[in-house]
């Protein structure tokens, strides 16, 4: 708007439109506003004064949020704080500018900030997987409540999808192609469902990208591109999704992981809080078979295992079970699933509800006798399911010094063991391998109670 044509109150930072708001401990959030007043005419008194509504029914949020005076200065600049605003919405911001001791409803037109919200916020990080590039239909519609910080560097209702690059203000992941489907906005859905709070999210992934971008002290260009992302949305969050690992499946990226993974997590809390990391184990790849590859996708899984149990506040789900849109990319319906199951995740292990959100865990595979092996598992509510009889389809491996060992039958004895009988007797030092080959079988052994997949894994035979 041209400057001669201003009049009223001018909102010029402080909220945007669609804006969510980090709730506090207290499960409220303080939002300060800042801006200018115009006038047409002289006036000997003036005062701004601003109000929260809601926007479902255009009540006041709270008494003490009903006309707040703001610090009005003659110089036409002005700023108000609005405390306490409680944790839900959506809520409407109105301004007024109050001349002479006019009655407010009559006051001077003042700018509005629509859709506002005070919830969680979640940032998206990672590679292509975790900026979605699902291509087959999936039902999930956006919805009040649910809402995104837009590359453009504004708020908006969040939609698929979520890594939409138009007009870009954050160029290190401006994506040479355009996204698709992301497991992250039913996510956020199912949250504001079970928490019945607004959730924002904070998509800062990258497909292609390695750890290192991720690493300061290595390279950190998205990390710090993140934290740009994190400082525009508003400065605080509430937790981090993580879907990466594909660019570091070479034996030599393989080696520095785990090491740059914990520098990134301890830079990451060290600039945002301590907050919970939420990762996704590496889904197949569909390529020609290659040993190679099979290494290194058996040897990241196990890699990313062994960070959620070593690591405070750092989780692992499982993607084993869930298919492709192409040869690496889980389709629309699998990602659903990885979004449900991750705010199983952080409905349980991160807000405290008691619900069934960790998966099938191998901690102990045990030499019975030298042609029997038992596993053992953790995180098993009801029992150990697993409903395929295709040999080729056995989703264990069983290694020796000898080589593959052949297995001649399985059986689960009890719910939380599976037991793994074989053609001929172990020789030397030995190793199972739970969803082998980059490829595994997608049908692997399921805790009967939600029919979560077992976490890929590599165990050392005692």
């Amino acid at each position: 708007m041209n400057k001669k044509d201003e009049l009223g109150v001018l909102i010029e930072t402080g909220a945007q439109d669609w804006q969510i708001f980090q709730r506090g401990a207290d499960d409220t959030a303080t939002i300060t506003l800042f801006g200018r007043w115009v006038t047409a005419e002289n006036y000997t008194k003036a005062v701004v004064v601003v109000r929260l509504v809601r926007e479902a029914d255009g009540e006041a949020v709270s008494r003490s949020l009903q006309w707040v005076r703001a610090t009005t200065r003659k110089t036409g600049t002005w700023k108000v704080t609005l405390p306490q605003i409680p944790a839900g919405g959506l809520y409407r911001i109105e301004s007024v500018l109050q001349l002479s001791d006019a009655p407010v409803e009559w006051g001077q037109r003042g700018d509005m900030v629509h859709h506002l919200g005070v919830g969680d916020l979640w940032v998206i990080t990672g590679q292509s997987n975790s900026e979605g590039h699902g291509k087959s239909p999936a039902p999930d519609a956006p919805e009040l409540g649910v809402h995104m910080f837009h590359a453009r560097g504004e708020w908006t209702l969040a939609t698929h999808p979520l890594g939409d690059s138009t007009e870009s203000q954050y160029l290190p992941n401006r994506l040479g192609s355009n996204p698709s489907h992301s497991p992250w906005l039913i996510f956020a859905k199912t949250l504001r469902a079970e928490l019945g709070v607004p959730i924002g999210l904070v998509p800062a992934a990258l497909g292609g990208s390695p750890l290192s971008a991720w690493t300061r002290g290595v390279n950190g260009v998205l990390f710090d591109n993140m934290l740009r992302y994190v400082e525009d949305a508003g400065g605080v969050v509430r937790g981090v999704v993580w879907y990466q690992g594909e660019s570091d499946a070479s034996e030599e990226l393989r080696k520095v992981y785990a090491r740059n993974f914990k520098r990134f997590v301890t830079d990451l809390r060290k600039s945002l809080g301590n907050l919970p990391v939420i990762m996704t184990q590496l889904n197949r790849v569909v390529s020609p078979p290659d040993v190679l590859a099979d290494a290194g996708w058996e040897g990241m899984r196990e890699i990313q295992r062994q960070l959620s149990r070593t690591m405070r506040h750092v989780f692992l789900l499982s993607t084993m079970d869930l298919a492709l849109s192409d040869g690496i990319h889980t389709n629309s319906l699998g990602n659903v699933a990885i979004g449900q199951r991750a705010a199983s995740i952080a409905l349980g292990g991160v807000y405290g509800k008691d619900v069934k959100f960790q998966h099938p865990n191998c901690v102990l595979a045990k030499k019975k006798s030298a042609r029997k092996i038992e596993l053992h598992f953790e995180h098993v509510d009801e029992r150990l399911h697993l409903d395929n009889m295709i040999p080729a389809e056995f989703p264990f491996a069983v290694r020796d010094t000898a080589g593959d060992v052949p297995v001649e039958s399985w059986s689960i004895p009890k719910p939380d063991r599976f037991e793994i009988r074989l053609a001929r007797p172990l020789q030397g030092r030995a190793i199972v391998v739970g969803a082998p080959t980059a490829a595994p079988p997608a049908l692997v052994p399921q805790d009967i109670s939600g029919y979560r997949p077992m976490l890929a894994f590599t165990q050392k035979v005692e």
